[in-house]
């Protein structure tokens, strides 16, 4: 795979000539049956896009040419993939009684089962859409049975650049989320100016990575 640059007009037409596969991320609560372990989470690709195109604004279709990004991020992308908590375990000898804090922390894996995206369109644009994970049950060598994400879901937003200016500027958690620790898939130059008005400092060592399959479809990988 080779880290390279994407635009929405490549992401059309590898949907155009329906060659889009999987981006990998690398949190999430999927199940790898051939490894026998959780491993990320994956999102179709080709989903992505029907759900990001054809807007509308007063019943007028919103071109694609006026998207300026795509934008992976929240907990799927989140650096790193865990969180310090506190330890806690039964009051007496560790099996019985309330919970109580040991004083230690430890980590928590990041296990999302869908991923957030957000769309950044020249016009100001307010809208969500969502797809559920699809979920699969799976056997393993203990033949118990585990259910576990098969296909992350998607949630996405839409802003305009006027909006998430505005909306960095009054704290938007949402748009100072998407700027600092996003990891934009499809996106034109336009983003490195919005990102300098934004004033905001990318602050993740994550990178996304492209390739073809087997089928010649585009597969990514955010690692």
């Amino acid at each position: 795979m080779i880290e390279t640059k994407l635009s929405i007009q490549d992401f059309t037409k590898y949907f155009e000539s329906n060659r889009l596969g999987k981006l990998h991320l690398p949190n999430g609560n999927s199940w790898n049956p051939e490894k026998l372990s959780r491993d990320g989470i994956n999102v179709n690709l080709r989903d992505l896009f029907k759900v990001m195109s054809g807007w509308k604004i007063n019943d007028t279709e919103v071109p694609l040419d006026d998207i300026v990004a795509v934008i992976a991020y929240g907990s799927a992308v989140r650096f790193p993939g865990y969180e310090m908590v506190p330890e806690k375990r039964r009051k007496f000898l560790g099996l019985f009684g309330p919970e109580v804090e040991t004083g230690r922390q430890i980590k928590k894996l990041i296990t999302p089962n869908d991923v957030d995206f957000f769309v950044l369109t020249g016009n100001d644009i307010t809208r969500h859409e969502y797809i559920k994970p699809g979920m699969m049950t799976y056997s393993d060598l203990s033949r118990s049975c585990i259910t576990a994400v098969n296909e992350g879901g998607i949630n996405l937003i839409n802003r305009g650049i006027g909006q998430l200016l505005n909306g960095v500027e009054k704290g938007d958690t949402i748009s100072i989320s998407a700027m600092r620790e996003g990891i934009p898939i499809f996106y034109d130059r336009r983003l490195n100016d919005v990102q300098d008005r934004a004033g905001i400092t990318r602050e993740t060592p994550r990178k996304i990575y492209w390739d073809e399959d087997k089928q010649a479809r585009l597969i990514g990988r955010i690692e």
